[in-house]
């Protein structure tokens, strides 16, 4: 009898273990349920909110503060290594299978990962709030905008950038300046590539500072790197 209560007790024990793993993702980390990935941002305050279902669906809904790099997309990776790594970065999807993918990946990359269990849709169901305005990522550009602006003028400079990027923040004094010069001439955009990774993901943009330039609606120029102001105002002069 005794034997037969130790075999009950460690069958029992043995399946405690197998339900408590299949909560886990593909990389051994257990995810967060919405509460608890609600109290991590709270509790680290800095992070990196990751949103990486498609464009489309981040275009939708997301959560506030969110930045979306498709995990499906090929230039995952090399879009990835912009994220900061000195900040951990909260992971979601729409129901837990490609943030389970992109937590694996990051973490095989150096970074500190949380991820958000059963993605956006257990998070709604808690009551927890979207960003106020779905359909639109703070002040970045979607396709539409963005070739709605190229069409809209004749000579548009495009300044791939972010806030992070040291030489993207030594170019836009160049930039400016030559703005101010050209003010009439020429339309100048700043697309910061965390808030606009419809853009980015279409041209598979993998460095910035990116210098793009469009003369009546056609790509004239492609250059990734710093450009000095004197580079800048000869690329101009070509073309106006």
């Amino acid at each position: 009898m005794n034997n037969l209560k130790k075999s009950i007790t460690l069958l029992l024990l043995v399946a405690l273990a197998s339900c408590g793993s299949a909560s886990k993702s593909t990389d051994g980390s257990t995810p967060l349920d919405p509460i608890s990935f609600q109290g991590k941002m709270d509790e680290i305050i800095s992070f990196t909110l990751l949103d990486v279902r498609t464009p489309e669906e981040f275009a939708m809904n997301h959560l506030d503060g969110a930045k979306n790099i498709d995990v499906n997309a090929a230039n995952f990776a090399e879009m990835a290594v912009h994220v900061d790594k000195t900040k951990p970065v909260m992971v979601y999807c729409k129901s837990g299978g490609r943030s389970a993918t992109a937590s694996a990946m990051l973490r095989e990359m150096g970074y500190t990962v949380y991820e958000l269990e059963g993605g956006i849709l257990k998070w709604q169901s808690v009551g927890l709030p979207l960003a106020a305005n779905g359909s639109k990522n703070d002040d970045g550009y979607s396709l539409a905008r963005y070739s709605e602006e190229i069409a809209a003028s004749p000579l548009v400079l495009v300044d791939f950038q972010a806030t992070w990027c040291g030489p993207c923040r030594m170019m836009a004094p160049h930039i400016e300046a030559l703005k101010e010069k050209y003010n009439d001439q020429l339309t100048v955009l700043k697309v910061d590539t965390d808030k606009s990774a419809e853009v980015s993901q279409h041209f598979g943009i993998s460095g910035i500072p990116l210098v793009k330039l469009y003369k009546n609606g056609k790509e004239v120029y492609d250059k990734t790197g710093y450009h000095s102001q004197e580079e800048l105002q000869a690329l101009l002069d070509k073309y106006l």
